[in-house]
């Protein structure tokens, strides 16, 4: 039996699907978050040891004769885009051309839309807007990493919530990590002490904090209303790049998606309401990696 490999890796995590050559899935599971910042000797050996992890758990269920990896932070046509390509390669024990690699909207792009018929939002432990026209050309809003911008990602939102949370403090002792938003956080970090905190924040990466997210949508969920009101705005941020995208190239379908963009009914009310043309807005979710799975076992053919 033929299969193919599709892989989305995102900031959280890893996600691999494996698929017959009829396309369906045969296996699944999860490795650890994948980037394609590969800028040193460190990034690359760490790259490689993930890639060696999950290629243990896939060959477990049967060998892939094509891959196809969508990959956070990945750029077509660069350095970073060839190493990565060598690496599933060489530990999957394959030609390069059954390995196709490329940035994780790619893939995403195309579980929803035909080339260029849509426009993607994306909200996860980042956030982007992305359209791929026929010609396979990328046109991208957003996307521009937490330290300039990701509004309305899950990074975004914890990092609101914390900074509320945190200013309240300061001016009244006590009362921020007393309020519904400030417990569901105090959980979520182990404490409320600053060297708590700051462990927290400054020793882990970017989807640890962004997993914050979670605990802001429970808060929402008990009704408080400061986590009502960052999620509101994160929906009002995300609609940002849509609107960015329609002014560029006209009207187009708009999905939302993206773990970030379920925290509370109230992101996509906000999203659709900022919208500034009538469109048709899809909300469905998609599986980014069984579409890659799928592309994957097209490889197998070529």
């Amino acid at each position: 039996m033929a299969l193919g490999l599709g892989i989305d890796a995102g900031g959280t995590a890893t996600r691999w699907r494996l698929v017959d050559d009829e396309g369906r899935c045969v296996a699944r599971g999860n490795a650890e978050p994948l980037t394609g910042h590969l800028f040193s000797a460190a990034a690359e050996e760490r790259a490689r040891q993930i890639i060696l992890d999950m290629a243990q758990a896939v060959l477990r269920e049967g060998k892939p004769l094509g891959i196809v990896a969508g990959i956070t932070g990945l750029t077509r046509d660069t350095p970073s885009e060839a190493k990565m390509r060598a690496l599933f390669a060489e530990i999957f024990e394959l030609a390069p051309d059954k390995v196709f690699v490329a940035e994780d909207m790619w893939i995403a792009y195309l579980s929803y839309f035909a080339l260029g018929e849509g426009i993607l939002v994306y909200s996860g432990t980042g956030s982007i807007g992305y359209y791929l026209s026929d010609a396979k050309e990328v046109i991208r809003v957003g996307g521009r990493g937490n330290l300039i911008d990701d509004g309305g990602s899950g990074f975004w939102i914890a990092r609101e919530a914390l900074k509320t949370i945190l200013r309240k403090e300061e001016e009244s002792p006590g009362e921020g990590w007393a309020t519904t938003l400030g417990r569901h956080l105090e959980k979520a970090l182990g404490g409320t002490d600053w060297n708590v905190v700051r462990s927290f924040v400054y020793g882990g990466d970017r989807g640890k904090i962004g997993s914050l997210a979670r605990a802001v949508s429970e808060a929402a969920r008990a009704d408080d209303q400061t986590a009502l009101r960052i999620l509101q705005e994160a929906g009002e941020e995300l609609a940002r790049l849509a609107n960015s995208l329609t002014k560029r190239i006209g009207p187009r379908p708009v999905a939302l998606a993206g773990g970030s963009s379920r925290l509370h009914p109230i992101v996509a009310e906000a999203f659709r309401r900022d919208l500034v043309a009538p469109v048709e807005f899809i909300t469905t979710d998609l599986d980014a990696g069984l579409t890659a799975a799928r592309l994957a076992a097209t490889l197998n053919r070529a």
